[in-house]
């Protein structure tokens, strides 16, 4: 029931031990590769499938581990960079009474930031009741885990998504109808980002059964009052994670911020290997003393294939999708799963007073799940346009090629 709901809580069944799979076939010879050693042994970790059970506290502990590597064009991004994109531990423990304990921690950009804190139980009259501090249902990729999102990076557009939040949620769904709306104030940091104020959030979405596969659509509102002369700020990093924090996209603080309105769409498409997927979000925020209002928006679509067969999970109880199993897991004797894609993306923060930036992306992907642990990834982040006026990269067209390292438990 408690990962039925979450965005990012994804729990398996525990296998049975590394020796069952033996890394090699019997009488191979053994491998003159040593990197293909050392990622066969890091796929074989059955014992850690499925998080870690403590018998003597009750705990089940699960965590991801994100590494990348990226190597940038010389139009003012930088050098080649390594590093620890995201390290995540949770827990999660029944309590009384059917309540669900989850606790969320990660290092992100080796920043520590407190995620998901909150009780949580499914109830007759009001679905899953969520209590304390979570994501806020707004956006496809903003409500699903990072560890499932087909690119390594969620688009420029999620500068105009709410993050996390301390609030009350309850979720549902009724036949082809999924929703979610709570009540929040303000929350802990979220790739660097942190609420204010007092919030309304609600998603509601249509899934769509047909012969091809499920469709998807959804809308999200959100309102929040900030409150008299505060300040709001909207920003993204390029769809590449940059270790010197270098945002294309800033509108730094926004001074006598009153209050901000967030609408979203959504769409999205699964014909077996084959989808497609699509959002669109826009900003109102308005100002006291007399400001003019400002309008920002942005908007991605992307298409998805797997060469090897294989189709994205929809997860009809809080319509996302969640991560992608090969048919033949690559343990010495299978292939695991491949998967290309292609985003194009397009952020406008500039209005009025405000020149925030607008950034065009396109960009090229290439996944290679090796099994439901390990999966390696790659994209090609390029700029079409890059409209900051006063900013060190304004009308340049940078370059990114990016891979990651990512390992589940």
């Amino acid at each position: 029931m408690g990962c039925a709901a979450a965005s990012g809580c994804v729990s398996q069944p525990s296998k049975s031990p590394a020796s069952e799979t033996p890394a090699t076939p019997e009488g191979a010879p053994p491998s003159d590769k040593p990197a293909l050693d050392a990622l066969r042994r890091l796929s074989l970790m059955r014992p850690l499938e499925g998080g870690i059970d403590t018998p003597v506290v009750h705990y089940q502990v699960h965590g991801y581990l994100m590494v990348d590597a990226a190597a940038y064009s010389d139009k003012g991004l930088g050098d080649t960079q390594l590093s620890v994109r995201r390290a995540d531990i949770n827990f999660q423990r029944m309590l009384w009474r059917d309540w669900l304990f989850y606790a969320d921690s990660e290092l992100v950009n080796w920043h520590l930031e407190f995620k998901d804190i909150y009780i949580r139980k499914e109830t007759q009259r009001f679905g899953v009741v969520t209590i304390g501090n979570q994501q806020e249902p707004f956006g496809l990729e903003q409500y699903g885990s990072f560890r499932n999102t087909t690119f390594l990076e969620r688009s420029t557009s999620s500068a105009l998504a709410p993050s996390r939040s301390v609030g009350v949620t309850s979720s549902d769904f009724r036949g082809p109808w999924i929703w979610s709306y709570g009540f929040f104030t303000a929350g802990t940091k979220d790739e660097g980002r942190q609420q204010r104020g007092l919030a309304l959030t609600g998603r509601l979405a249509y899934m769509l059964h047909t012969d091809h596969g499920p469709y998807h659509l959804a809308v999200d509102y959100s309102t929040r009052r900030l409150g008299a002369d505060n300040n709001q700020r909207f920003n993204s990093a390029p769809e590449v994670a940059l270790s010197s924090g270098a945002y294309f996209l800033d509108t730094h603080s926004i001074p006598h911020s009153d209050g901000v309105q967030r609408y979203g769409l959504e769409a999205a498409h699964v014909s077996g290997p084959f989808s497609w997927q699509a959002e669109f979000m826009a900003a109102h925020l308005q100002r006291d003393g007399g400001l003019p209002s400002l309008n920002f928006r942005g908007w991605y679509a992307y298409a998805s294939w797997m060469l090897t067969g294989e189709s994205r999970e929809y997860r009809e109880s809080n319509a996302t999708f969640g991560q992608v199993i090969p048919h033949v897991p690559w343990n010495g004797r299978g292939g695991g799963a491949l998967e290309l894609a292609m985003r194009l993306s397009r952020t406008d923060l500039n209005d009025g007073d405000i020149a925030g930036g607008r950034e065009t992306n396109l960009t090229l992907g290439i996944n290679w799940y090796l099994d439901k642990s390990v999966r390696l990834s790659a994209n090609l982040v390029h700029a079409l346009e890059l409209d900051k006026p006063g900013g060190s990269y304004d009308g340049k067209h940078p370059s990114a090629l990016v891979g990651r390292l990512q390992y589940q438990f």
